[in-house]
């Protein structure tokens, strides 16, 4: 498999509202797909290495797009076109752009909220299961204090500055360290394509991508009817903590499992890149119905 060489598709896709959503694709369509999304303030640059995985792409499908508001999406100005529905309709773009049936969704970190937004807004075939990735499960006040820890908070205000052009690139820099166990071993390629990502999201725009009105009753109704989650964590995550998100998917999911990486960062699909191919790929296959 290391030598086959697979289609990749780059293209825009409109929501509802007119927004234009950046997505792409590689591997053979008519796999069964999964649909990752990308963290705060960056893009889906950061799944390059999981979306050319040939373990990934023998038996699946692999796309992944742009948020709103982020990177080479549109990028609304106001909080009513951060809808909670827009961005249901953003993911729906996307699956019917690319001729998906109910692909699995990989969220990470913020973009692990959209799960929320699916469940609530799409009809309950729009996908057969949820991975959460380092998350953040949905966006509520109480939440967000129970999962983001310190590091991640005070770096806040400096992304959101608009009048210290020195603070901001500083604390693009920084935020992105935060990432990694040991950001000067990751290569400046690497480091440099994330950074350049986050200087697309508009500091102006910070408040309104973290604290956007979302409803999760659709995501427990989802997982009291038994939508499989699996919901990775690291033990040595720097901007959120596993355990808050561990006692709602045991609370919410009866079909929830947890892997936790003792020594996982927040980019732990980096850090742990063959430990986490490995277990979303036994957990694909089973919602799947693929032997192993």
């Amino acid at each position: 498999m290391t030598g086959t060489l697979y289609n990749v598709t780059q293209t825009v896709f409109s929501s509802t509202d007119g927004t234009l959503i950046y997505a792409e694709a590689i591997g053979n369509k008519h796999l069964p797909a999964l649909v990752f999304v990308h963290g705060l303030a960056l893009s889906a640059l950061v799944w390059a290495q999981i979306l050319r995985d040939p373990r990934l792409l023998q038996f699946f499908y692999l796309v992944a797009y742009d948020m709103r508001g982020h990177a080479r999406s549109g990028k609304p100005a106001t909080i009513d076109g951060h809808s909670s529905k827009l961005y249901a309709d953003d993911f729906a773009a996307v699956s019917n752009g690319f001729g998906l049936k109910s692909p699995l969704f990989v969220g990470w970190s913020l973009g692990s909220t959209i799960a929320a937004d699916i469940t609530f807004n799409l009809p309950p075939d729009a996908i057969s299961g949820i991975v959460w990735t380092a998350p953040m499960p949905y966006l509520d006040p109480d939440v967000i204090t129970a999962v983001a820890k310190p590091e991640v908070q005070d770096l806040l205000p400096g992304l959101a500055s608009t009048d210290n052009v020195t603070l901001s690139a500083e604390t693009k820099h920084a935020f992105v360290d935060t990432l990694f166990n040991d950001p000067p071993s990751v290569p400046w390629e690497i480091k440099w394509s994330w950074v350049g990502s986050s200087t697309l999201l508009r500091p102006e725009h910070l408040a309104i991508v973290t604290s956007r009105p979302q409803d999760p009753s659709g995501l427990f109704k989802a997982g009291a009817r038994g939508l499989p989650l699996l919901v990775f964590s690291g033990g040595q995550d720097k901007q959120l903590r596993g355990e808050p998100v561990w006692e709602i998917a045991r609370k919410y999911f009866k079909d929830s499992s947890v892997v936790f990486i003792p020594k996982g960062s927040h980019a732990l699909f980096y850090d742990f890149k063959d430990q986490y191919v490995h277990e979303l790929a036994k957990f694909a296959k089973r919602v799947f119905g693929i032997p192993k």
